[in-house]
């Protein structure tokens, strides 16, 4: 899938030099698709709070914030000492059940509304891969709505579009399903269906003629994928969702990877009042460690093994170290004070790229979601995926990756450049960033 590159200089050597190692032992240098971006990544060497370091000893600002983990910052103090107070103290993994998952899960019921119950596994691609399986077994279907520009994780059942675009959808409202991965066996590509987000018309549409046969939809709440950036659910979009799959049995699967402990600790269901019959949970949820949630509706987690037939175990699951970071971060969460903090800076951002693009007659506004904020190069609003192939200029993309990279700002290479926002941010360094966007575009 990787599409993204910079331009390189002299004063990332110590990069350049570990890619050319790393290509003997990994494929193109990197631990995963995600990692890359040509001609070679900057290879970090810590990060600490609001930055990053490579291994030249360049300091960043990062909007990267791991992928989106770092919601309070990297190497918090507080989920640090609990983590190493729990390794100290308890171990790190019993494959057996333990107390503090039982906390965790109470957790998640509190303050998630999907979340009667919860089940925990290591990434947030393991959430949605047991999603589908879990969608499967409690409605005996197997086809599943998506929307192109999501990225749903590395597996099969939901790898369609996330990049790749053929013209659009058709006058059904469909698009082709596009798979972003070879390997796939045809049955799965059979089962997939592709929308444009916030097309409703197009949706009901899919209903009226497939719905018996819908297992379920699956949907970003916010729409915060590698080629849209940000896009915000249009009034009735979700809820939507919501009815359609209520009256014909199917079941509503929200992905809060992203969404869910970034933008409030009740995910973003809790911000638009649509709850899922499946919420899944990663990222934020403990700062950076590995753990992820699947969580649900009773009637449909108890699908799951052991209480069904639907088979979910994995020996790190519900591991006490990476449980106890859970708990330390989503005691930080709780107040709301973190979420409003990053959403007030999160506009400070916004609204100082919005004034840089206004007085350099630029072409372009920043999508902004709370922490989140993304630069859609358009005169207008982009509302989906098929918006953004039709009205983003991405002609700069690499050259504005590699100022920013340049100029002390980290932030991934993207033909949609996405910033994210962590606790750990300061006003002066919003206003540098936007100072430095303001460089590149007096160039």
């Amino acid at each position: 899938m990787s599409n993204f590159s910079y331009l390189p200089t002299d004063a990332i050597a110590g990069s350049k030099a570990l890619f050319e190692r790393a290509s003997k032992v990994a494929p193109l240098g990197a631990q995963g698709d995600g990692k890359y971006y040509a001609p070679y990544p900057h290879y970090l060497k810590r990060g600490f709070g609001s930055k990053v370091y490579d291994v030249d000893g360049r300091e960043y600002i990062d909007y990267w914030n791991g992928a989106g983990p770092a919601v309070l910052g990297h190497a918090d103090p507080r989920v640090d000492a609990a983590v190493a107070e729990t390794m100290r103290t308890r171990g790190t993994v019993f494959c057996a059940a333990n107390d503090l998952e039982v906390e965790l899960g109470e957790a998640m019921a509190k303050h998630i509304p999907c979340a009667e119950m919860s089940g925990f596994l290591n990434a947030g691609s393991d959430t949605l891969y047991m999603a589908g399986r879990l969608a499967r077994a409690a409605t005996g279907r197997s086809i599943f709505v998506k929307f192109a520009g999501s990225y749903h994780g590395w597996h099969e059942d939901f790898l369609f579009n996330v990049q790749s675009y053929a013209g659009g959808p058709g006058n059904d409202g469909l698009y082709q399903p596009i798979p972003e991965t070879t390997g796939l066996k045809a049955e799965t590509i059979a089962s997939i269906r592709v929308l444009d987000y916030n097309d409703i018309e197009a949706v009901k549409e899919l209903f009226r003629v497939e719905g018996d046969r819908i297992a379920g939809v699956v949907v970003e709440p916010v729409m915060h994928g590698p080629l849209t950036g940000n896009i915000v659910p249009l009034p009735g979009f979700l809820e939507t969702l919501r009815q359609l799959c209520t009256d014909y049995g199917a079941l509503l699967i929200f992905d809060e990877i992203l969404t869910g402990f970034r933008h409030h600790i009740g995910g973003a269901q809790t911000i638009f009042g649509v709850t899922p019959d499946i919420g899944c949970f990663g990222k934020a949820i403990s700062n950076g460690l590995p753990i992820a949630a699947i969580t649900g509706r009773r009637a449909v987690m108890e699908h799951l093994a052991p209480a069904g037939r639907a088979f979910f175990s994995g020996t790190y699951n519900g591991n006490v170290a990476c449980v106890s970071a859970a708990l330390a971060t989503i005691g930080q969460l709780a107040d709301g004070e973190v979420h409003a903090h990053i959403a007030v800076l999160g506009e400070r951002l916004r609204a100082g790229l919005e004034e840089v693009f206004a007085r350099r007659g630029i072409a372009a506004n920043a999508n902004a979601f709370r922490s989140i904020v993304a630069i859609h190069n358009s005169d207008r609003r982009l509302n989906s995926f098929g918006d953004v192939w039709a009205h983003h200029d991405m002609s700069r993309a690499t050259e504005f990756a590699s100022f920013l990279f340049d100029h002390g700002i980290y932030a991934k290479p993207r033909k949609v450049q996405r910033l994210l926002v962590s606790g750990a941010h300061t006003e002066a360094e919003i206003d540098r960033t936007i100072d430095v966007v303001d460089q590149f575009y007096a160039a």
